[in-house]
């Protein structure tokens, strides 16, 4: 018999048992895999700490406000350059109208993708500053980047297209113009006040929440099958498959803290609305690989931040510390990432030999100078990657959030943003919610 049980030991999972920790509540976290934090998965790499999920933590979110309580080190993300790989050329430079001016592009096509970055950027500095107004801001939060791109000529929608999904993960047709400007137009902006990267990678968050926790607060191994309310007594019936076999575990509270699309296999009857709020949410996966690879003579590469890699399976290049760390620096290494969105969710991508060196083919057509260079690779590939912000999602909403009895939902799907930094804000929600409802009970 517990007081809380959570379902999923992500970033929504543990950071809710961490919002609950001085309540005196018996609170429980179930993890089907062997590890904590979900898609903040960080592997160590030639000497680095790499990414393979989340990549950053986002100023003036509730991710920043744990790094610091939690006194975890990060450096800032100072984007100095942009880049643009388009029919075999990579062009990186430190102003727009110096990548758009190298690209193999006609003049009319280059004064077309001018216009478009000018007026995305317009957009965001406001934004940013609180200049855009709120029937603008419902504008863009109901308007799909589809629609934005839809009139462009071919070449120049490929790119923007590219971008969007690089630095938004979704394809433009499911993402609102706002999610987007966030995660696209701040790349172009080089924006340099929004982004830390935390030195032993995003899953020193929750690694950090664990040591807070209560010893054995988290069962790994563990596969929840099914959860039912037993109404006569008021609490909820948790049957797991695990290292211990079937059981099945009893609680007061139940927050379900896995991607969406998972939630209807784990209570299998949910009411309509419920089932029909999570049916608009858009969780696609996407496969990312990290390499490592040695810079000497090359210093323009130390510099590389944002590449948009058109026609590629992977969708962009991200170097997360433009400028590197003391410990790269020194070591003349470089961090590249290459997220792969819209090759979406590839079963079986990380133990395919043959499909990864493709994939390096592929980034030595990007950056042919790195061949014979590279020091370490690490391939991923995620079901579900981040909740896409989209119009359906925007108004689905408070349905998503609303919890049924004491079944509590939380995760980036539930956040008004997404990623990490929306799942940590959810969880804080929820626990909130637990705290009102329950008393904190003797141990």
């Amino acid at each position: 018999m517990h007081d809380v049980i959570i379902v999923g030991g992500g970033a929504a999972g543990l950071g809710t048992a961490y919002y609950l920790r001085d309540t005196g509540l018996d609170v429980l976290v179930l993890e089907a895999g062997q590890d904590i934090g979900g898609r903040s998965h960080t592997v160590q790499l030639a000497g680095t700490s790499a990414n393979s999920g989340a990549m950053f933590v986002y100023k003036g979110t509730k991710s920043e406000e744990l790094v610091h309580e939690l006194g975890i080190e990060t450096v800032p993300f100072l984007p100095e350059t942009y880049g643009i790989h388009v029919k075999g050329k990579t062009v990186v430079a430190e102003t727009n109208e110096d990548v758009v001016a190298g690209l193999k592009l006609t003049e009319s096509e280059k004064t077309e993708l001018i216009k478009f970055i000018d007026t995305s950027l317009t957009e965001y500095q406001d934004y940013v500053t609180d200049r855009t107004s709120t029937g603008q801001l419902d504008k863009l939060s109901g308007e799909t980047v589809a629609e934005r791109i839809a009139d462009l000529q071919p070449a120049v929608r490929d790119i923007i297209a590219t971008a969007i999904r690089g630095g938004a993960v979704g394809d433009p047709a499911n993402l609102s113009a706002k999610y987007a400007m966030r995660y696209f137009a701040s790349y172009l902006a080089r924006e340099k006040n929004n982004r830390l990267f935390a030195l032993d990678g995003m899953q020193a968050i929750p690694r950090a929440i664990l040591k807070r926790l209560p010893r054995d607060t988290v069962r790994y191994n563990t596969r929840v099958t099914d959860v039912a309310l037993l109404e006569e007594e008021g609490l909820y019936e948790v049957a797991v498959q695990g290292e211990r076999g079937a059981e099945k575990l009893t609680a007061k509270h139940v927050v379900l803290a896995v991607p969406a699309p998972i939630a209807p296999d784990v209570v299998r009857n949910l009411p309509e609305w419920k089932t029909s709020a999570l049916n608009k949410v858009a969780s696609p996966g996407s496969t990312t690989l990290n390499i490592v690879a040695d810079i000497e003579g090359l210093p323009e590469f130390k510099d590389w931040a944002f590449i948009v890699t058109v026609g590629m399976p992977f969708d962009a290049i991200i170097n997360p510390v433009p400028g590197g760390t003391e410990k790269t620096s020194s070591a003349n290494i470089v961090q590249l990432t290459c997220y792969g969105n819209s090759s979406g969710y590839l079963p079986g991508f990380a133990e395919d030999e043959q499909r990864v060196a493709q994939w390096m083919e592929d980034v030595y057509t990007v950056a042919p100078q790195l061949r014979g260079r590279v020091l370490g690779v690490h391939a991923q590939t995620w079901q579900h990657c981040f909740a896409l912000l989209s119009p359906a999602r925007a108004e689905a909403l408070p349905e998503l959030q609303r919890s049924i009895g004491s079944l509590h939902f939380a995760g980036d799907y539930t956040s008004e943003t997404a990623g990490t930094h929306g799942a940590y804000s959810e969880a804080e929600r929820v626990a909130a919610l637990i705290r009102d409802y329950l008393q904190p009970t003797a141990r």
